[in-house]
C-alpha cells in the first residue's frame, strides 16, 4: 500500500476530499484507490444497554436476597441473646479512645466479657505512650 492509498483512505473516512491533503497541481496524479468498509460492531449500543440492565437488575436482587438472609441471623441472635440472662454496657477508655463493650450478667451482675480484652488496652496505652520515641507526636 503506499502512503497516497493511505492518505486517501483517511481523508475518505474523514469526509475530507481527496485532494484536500495533496500539493496544487497534483490532484490529477492521483490514481483512484480502494475504499475500505468497515464491518458492523458485533453488538450494538442498545444491546449492550439491555445487557448492562439485565446485569444491574440480578445483582440488585442478589443483594436483597443477601440483606433479607443477614436480617433473619440478626433477629435469630437477637432472640437467643434474650433466652439469656445478659446485658450489654457500652463505654469508653479515656485513655487510649476505644469503645469498650461489656457483657454482663443481669442476675449475678458478673462481667461475662469485656471487647476489646484487657490485654488489647494495655498494650494500646503502652504504644500510645512510647508514640514521642517511636513516632512523631502527628502520626
Amino acid at each position: 500500500m503506499s502512503v497516497n492509498d493511505m492518505s486517501v483512505r483517511n481523508a475518505v473516512t474523514l469526509g475530507v476530499p481527496q485532494t484536500a491533503h495533496l500539493p496544487q497541481g497534483a490532484a490529477a496524479e492521483v490514481a483512484p484507490s480502494k475504499v475500505e468498509m468497515v464491518d458492523k460492531p458485533a453488538i450494538t449500543a442498545q444491546e449492550a444497554g439491555e445487557q448492562a440492565a439485565t446485569r444491574k437488575a440480578g445483582s440488585m436482587d442478589q443483594l436483597n436476597e443477601t440483606s433479607q438472609e443477614l436480617q433473619a441471623a440478626i433477629d435469630a441472635l437477637n432472640a437467643a441473646v434474650k433466652k439469656t440472662p445478659t446485658a450489654l454496657s457500652f463505654s469508653r477508655d479515656e485513655s487510649s479512645k476505644r469503645f469498650i463493650v461489656q457483657v454482663t450478667d443481669t442476675d449475678t451482675g458478673e462481667i461475662i466479657r469485656t471487647l476489646p480484652g484487657d490485654a488489647v488496652l494495655r498494650m494500646s496505652r503502652q504504644l500510645d505512650a512510647m508514640k514521642g520515641i517511636i513516632f512523631d507526636e502527628l502520626f
